[in-house]
This record gives structure tokens, sequence and C-alpha cells, in this order.
């Protein structure tokens, strides 16, 4: 990613931060996330067959990032946003960036983020991917899409976004925004510096 990028994309992430109210311990009542404008999937939600391998397929990859010391090797390094993302819709956890894989499109193959839940015992535990596009790298009247579906508009972080829920089944649909199993309750605990 150019310097440009990499600025535009950290000054979305300051204006998140501050708008959240919080840091890494901090367990926004109202997260970044809440001016996402998108359906949720419905919870029976078909997948077709091509989806359906192309998930297990990101799945499997992402197996190998359970461990967060292994997804830090391999770039997802970067907590955007930071903190403990929770709403009264779910949560999505803490999210980890791979600044380099982030440009003007998204291959299901390579998340730009990694989604965990913190444990009480002070791990993390992978539950998805996200996906990620600046508004400013995206230059089409139309949404990007993913596996035939939009993107969110994310207004406070200024990107479109897709999440996955890989790792963590969902009943509000396998790309809702939020995931009611999910939740920050032992944020503080995460070792994940």
């Amino acid at each position: 990613m150019k310097t440009v990028g990499r600025v535009a994309f950290a000054f979305g992430l300051v204006i998140a931060v501050a708008g959240c109210g919080g840091g890494g311990d901090a367990q926004p009542e109202a997260s970044a996330d809440t001016t996402m404008q998108h359906d949720a999937a419905p919870a029976a939600e078909q997948l077709s067959a091509e989806d359906q391998q192309a998930i297990d397929a990101v799945r499997q990859k992402a197996d190998g990032y359970k461990d967060l010391a292994a997804a830090k090797a391999a770039g997802y390094t970067k907590q955007y946003p930071e903190g403990c993302i929770q709403t009264a819709d779910g949560s999505q956890g803490f999210h980890f960036l791979n600044e380099s894989l982030v440009d003007d499109k998204v291959d299901v193959n390579t998340p730009e983020l990694l989604m965990y839940e913190p444990k009480a015992d002070g791990s993390t535990e992978l539950i998805g991917v996200d996906y990620a596009i600046p508004f400013d790298k995206w230059t089409a009247t139309e949404p990007p899409t993913l596996l035939g579906r939009p993107l969110m508009r994310n207004e406070n972080l200024k990107v479109w976004a897709l999440h996955i829920w890989t790792h963590r089944a969902n009943p509000s649909g396998m790309f809702a925004a939020y995931n009611p199993t999910v939740n920050c309750d032992n944020a503080a605990a995460a070792k994940i510096k």
C-alpha cells in the first residue's frame, strides 16, 4: 500500500478510535461499526456449492491463524479498529489487519482482517475473516462484491467491508455484521499485544 493510502487508512483508524471512546481494553457500547449499512444475511441462507467451496477453502487457510502469534507472523499485526467490537446485536471481537493486503480489490482467499474473540484465560479464539476496501480506493458507483454479495459501507472507518463467520456459527447469517454468540466480556484479559 502506498504511503498516502496508509496515512488515510491510519487517519480513519484514529477517527474510529476517537468515536469509540476507548482503546484496546475498552468495550465500546456502540462500536465504530454501528453505521454499517448492511442487510444481514438470513440465518437459513442457502449457499451455492461454489460459495461453500470458497468458504471452506478460506476456513482451511485461516486455520493456520488460530494462534494469534501465527497470524501476526503472517502480517496480521495491526488492530483495526482498536478494541473489541460489541453492540446490542452481538460482537465482532478483535480485528487484526494485514496492511499489505489493503488495496482496491478483495480476494476470498486473502482476507484483509482476521477476527478473534477474547477468552477468560487471556487467549483469543479465531471466529472469522473480514474483507475491506477503503472508500478512497473504490471508484465504481456500485459497491464492491465478494461471492456475489455487496460489501457494506462503514462510514466511520471509511471502508467497504464484509464478514464471513468461518470459525463460529452465526445465527444471524454467514455474512452478517455481528454475531450474537460472540462477546467482549473478556477483552481486558486478552493477551493481544
